[in-house]
């Protein structure tokens, strides 16, 4: 028998009310089926309930829908036993739904077992008035956040559903043994789970009384989102909420006798207790917003006895418990081991702010034996108060402005953070490596010290979880953490935060790990304000030039149509290239013109719009201008097919393809294996850059070496012309003078700007690392061979085709005055 769960509540109050006949749906996570649906199969019953037995038998016809698009019609009974008018703790309803088609039929599918806890008419037997005192047996005298505190006006169960029962907490076995049980029921210490997570079965906001489903699991991520109902990793309970010690109280059952069928099945050794409280004071040690404990009330020499177990909360929800207080409690080691620095005269800069949010940033870390990962860092709270970052918009930038800029004495502040590590999937590693290196895969540390606001300096102390959750010294205190940030105007540091992680114990403790380089990127208003305004310009560039090509190509096409006998003087090479450079971009970004892109996760800002606004602009020039550049090519093709001269004029293009099309082949080879072999040496030159660590793709690199092509779009035209020793004007000079200063003026502009801020990937708007080489030396070089590639064509016009070409190295022209043989 193949057992699953699924939700009967609205054919239960049907029966209950009167009803003969119900609609219920199967989800298809439920395993009872042969067949793999991709749809809930429907069964639409009728049938009858007998109110002095409980039981309820329904038949019924339905659909279901196979994922290669077959249709079954399933005929089913099902039957459900134990259904009351009233129910509770140990009410357990049971039953089946059983395929009435035969075994060999496509549309038989195995028997599902049933278990379910009613909700209708359900009664708090158990938790209520004097049984209190049997389920808050374990005195806690910490301080709690009262439950007004906690909802802050909302009702006791939305706030609940917010804040617990969409959580996941961490558990900590306290004094389990290989020789003892450590969970209720059956629970091996080889396969103890590390988590648990709490869901709702029905709550009453006036009573404070709440039914709850606790599940063990060993995955945290799954726990979240996995519906599967396993009975032997789930226990059953009732709870309340104590106003005297502010905890919430549960007592807890077990599913029993569900090893081989659920028939049999009922609540029972409601032995374990639960108990759920707010802290209202952080330390180091204890960062969680919601703490609690598992305990039983039989003795060891009981069966089923098992030692405390503690859960805390993965999640932090600052934001819910704005009276929350901290702790500092490490201030002697503060104090000895992150000394004042004195302040020279000439070293007045100015820092973040303790309170800015430039105190949160994210870093890349990198140990001594080159393993890397990413983390982040959040202050939790500044001298007596939390730190609240505020949501980087223009607004609050634009609000930024309006403080101070000259420097002014700040002093140092208590601050306490979370930092977040998480590991790159490392390679082999010796034994020995094992050793010096932290293990764990994620690295959380809770650090509290000292940030001068006036230097830049942020010393603390801080503790690390270690996973290990069967001894009660989970935490490792013996971290040093130095930050050095960078001042807000002008960029000491390279305009990145640098610091470093070290452990201070002896190198033979076991807890001992070698030290960590940390780097991030700085950010403030001054750069803030310099980015947008540089944003601005940008945008307006692109506008300009996307115009600007527009405004070239338009009067070349007047060109054409005033003189046809020079269209096929133009080389097809350069015009498909032209095209394809605004063609290409629109291919790539062409969701751009159709629908907001939610994916800026890099990107700093929140715009508003107006910047998806200019993009859909850039996009539509970009769309005319190859519109424009595809009608000269039409044009020029069809006028060469026509043309008397048309087969020294495909030969001349032939030649000029068999040039270019291997250099281009062989520059785009050179470029990914320069690439490739400098790969390592950027990461360690630079490890953090303005785009992405400069980790490039190769597709970055062949869209980057494509904008070096239509730099270049006039050398085609120079090898036709050459090939064809044409002097015909078939260019106009507004053409590929105007095409030409739009090819050089993102040259000039990334040498002309100082770039002096940061720069993250998403503000280049205009001159694009990403699409194009852009460097002190391409910038120059660049420039000047478009430069010179018009002066050439100019010559050309002029003086033929061949004048750049010494007179020895010339094509002689003596074929074309041979005359052609007739066959007659």
């Amino acid at each position: 028998m193949i057992e699953g769960s699924f939700e009967l509540q609205g054919l239960l109050e049907s029966v209950l009310y009167g009803s003969g006949s119900s609609q219920i749906s199967v989800p298809p996570r439920v395993p009872p089926v042969v067949a793999d649906y991709s749809n809930p199969f429907i069964l639409k019953l009728h049938g009858f309930w007998s109110e002095s037995s409980g039981e309820l038998c329904m038949v019924g016809t339905g659909s279901a829908l196979l994922k290669e698009g077959t249709l079954l019609t399933p005929v089913a009974v099902l039957k459900l036993y134990n259904i009351k008018t009233s129910s509770s703790i140990t009410t357990l309803i049971t039953g089946t739904l059983e395929s009435l088609s035969p075994s060999n039929d496509n549309n038989y599918f195995e028997t599902i077992s049933i278990l379910m806890p009613p909700q209708l008419n359900y009664k708090f037997t158990i938790v209520s008035g004097d049984s209190d005192d049997q389920i808050s047996g374990e005195s806690d005298f910490e301080e709690n956040f009262p439950i007004d505190s906690v909802l802050q006006g909302r009702s006791f169960c939305s706030k609940f559903t917010s804040l617990v029962f969409r959580n996941v907490f961490n558990l900590q076995y306290t004094g389990c043994r290989s020789s003892k049980k450590c969970l209720p029921g059956d629970g091996v210490i080889a396969n103890l789970p590390s988590s648990i997570s709490l869901s709702a079965i029905n709550c009453t906001g006036v009573l404070k009384r709440v039914r709850i489903f606790l599940k063990f699991d060993d995955n945290i991520k799954h726990s979240r989102h996995d519906k599967r109902f396993d009975p032997s990793k789930t226990l059953i309970g009732e709870g309340i909420w104590d106003d005297k010690k502010n905890q919430l109280h549960v007592l807890l059952c077990r599913f029993l006798d569900i090893a081989n069928s659920w028939s049999n099945a009922h609540v029972g050794d409601c032995t374990t207790r639960l108990s759920l409280r707010f802290p209202t004071i952080w330390s180091i040690k204890e960062t969680s917003t919601i703490m609690g404990q598992i305990w039983t009330n039989k003795t060891e020499e009981d069966s089923g006895y098992f030692e405390n177990i503690l859960f805390r909360s993965t999640e932090n929800h600052m934001h819910a418990l704005p009276d929350l207080k901290y702790e500092y409690t490490e201030h002697y080691r503060v104090r000895n081991l992150c000394p004042e620095k004195k302040l020279g005269r000439n070293r007045r800069r100015r820092y973040p702010s303790p309170n800015s949010i430039g105190m949160k940033f994210n870093m890349l870390v990198e140990s001594s034996e080159g393993r890397t990962g990413w983390g982040s860092a959040n202050a939790l709270t500044v001298n007596s108060q939390l730190y609240m970052h505020a949501r980087l918009s223009f607004a609050s930038i634009r609000d930024d402005f309006s403080k101070p800029t000259r420097w002014e004495p700040q002093g140092r502040a208590n601050i306490s953070y979370r930092i977040d590590i998480k590991w790159h999937t490392p390679s082999k590693l010796t034994d020995e490596d094992n050793a010096s290196i932290v293990p764990d895969e994620k690295m959380e540390i809770t650090a509290e010290g000292i940030y001068d606001a006036d230097t830049g300096g942020l010393c603390m102390i801080g503790c690390r979880k270690l996973d290990q959750p069967l001894g009660n010294d989970s935490m490792d205190c013996g971290i040093l953490l130095n930050f050095q940030f960078a001042p807000v105007k002008g960029l000491e540091n390279g305009g990145y935060i640098r610091g470093e992680i070290k452990s201070i114990r002896e190198k033979s403790d076991l807890l001992y790990f070698d030290h960590l380089d940390v780097s991030s990127v700085a950010y403030n208003r001054e750069q803030a304000r310099h980015t947008i305004w540089t944003m601005d310009l940008e945008i307006a560039l692109v506008v300009i030039c996307q115009t600007l090509v527009c405004l070239s190509v338009r009067p070349q096409l007047y060109h054409s149509k005033r003189h046809p006998n020079r269209l096929p003087f133009t080389s097809l090479v350069m015009l498909v290239i032209l095209a394809l450079g605004q063609l290409i971009p629109l291919v790539l970004n062409y969701e751009a013109l159709f629908y907001h892109k939610n994916d800026q996760g890099t990107v700093l800002f929140q715009t508003g719009g107006w910047l998806e606004a200019n993009e859909v602009i850039i996009r539509i020039t970009s769309m005319v201008a190859f519109l424009l550049y595809f009608r000269i090519l039409q044009q020029a093709f069809s006028s060469r097919s026509k043309d008397g001269n048309g087969k020294g004029l495909w030969f001349a293009e032939k030649m000029t393809l068999l040039v270019t099309l291997p250099l281009y082949v062989s520059g785009a080879i050179i470029v990914l294996l320069v690439d490739r072999a400098n790969y390592k040496c950027d990461i360690v030159l630079l490890p953090i850059s303005p785009v992405d660590y400069w980790q490039r793709s190769t597709l970055e690199d062949l869209k980057s070496y494509a904008g070096l092509i239509s730099d270049g779009f006039l050398l085609p035209q120079k090898l036709f012309n050459i090939f064809s020793n044409s002097a015909e004007n078939a260019l106009r000079p507004s053409f590929y003078i105007g095409t030409s200063l739009v090819r050089l003026l993102p040259h000039v502009y990334d040498l002309y700007c100082d770039h002096s801020y940061v720069e993250y990937k998403g503000t280049f708007i205009y001159a694009n690392p990403g699409e194009n080489f852009f460097s002190n030396v391409w910038d120059v070089i660049i420039p000047i061979g478009v430069s010179l590639f018009a002066a050439i064509i100019y010559l050309q016009q002029q003086f033929g085709g061949c004048c750049i070409v010494p007179k020895r190295f010339r094509w002689s022209e003596s074929y074309e005055n041979i005359p052609m043989v007739s066959e007659s």
